[in-house]
């Protein structure tokens, strides 16, 4: 069946994986499980704007900045490590992938760079006036990714 399935979640913003990460993760599962191939799992994150104040030095509010870009890069370790741990023990063999950029951008390129197959990922239905203009996430990610996309809604 599929080569090579990409699975891009969003785990940044969320204490607990959502329901839509959760939908997409099932669905991942069910089509890794019946092609056997390997699932490729990514989750793309952005550093939060810089918490110190101007009083510092130029040294110090990089040695601030690095210290919490750290920070930020170990919860989404932690994350992704949570997130994929059912499909490991599910037998599947799962890679993860973290990157720091635009999610609609990065996934589209990482579907491109690992040559995926299908594309899946999690809709969701924030509908704010950004996305109502352009189209959420999801949508253009499907407009532009190099493989089928794969868009999984929650069960209501």
């Amino acid at each position: 069946m599929e080569d090579t399935i990409l699975l891009a979640a969003a785990l940044q913003n969320w204490e607990r994986h959502s329901v839509h990460a959760l939908a997409a993760r099932d669905v991942a599962a069910t089509v890794a499980k019946g092609s056997g191939n390997r699932l490729q799992v990514l989750s793309v994150y952005e550093y939060d704007a810089p918490t110190y104040g101007s009083g510092l030095s130029l040294e110090m509010a990089a040695r601030v900045r690095e210290d919490e870009m750290r920070r930020a890069d170990q919860l989404m370790d932690r994350r992704l490590d949570e997130y994929v741990a059912p499909l490991k023990q599910d037998g599947i063999e799962v890679t993860c992938l973290l990157r720091v950029g635009n999610p609609r951008e990065v996934i589209v390129e990482t579907a491109l760079r690992i040559l995926a197959d299908v594309l899946i990922i999690g809709s969701h239905s924030k509908r704010g006036i950004f996305d109502l203009a352009l189209g959420g996430t999801a949508q253009q990610i499907s407009r532009h990714a190099p493989c089928p996309v794969m868009i999984v809604s929650p069960k209501p």
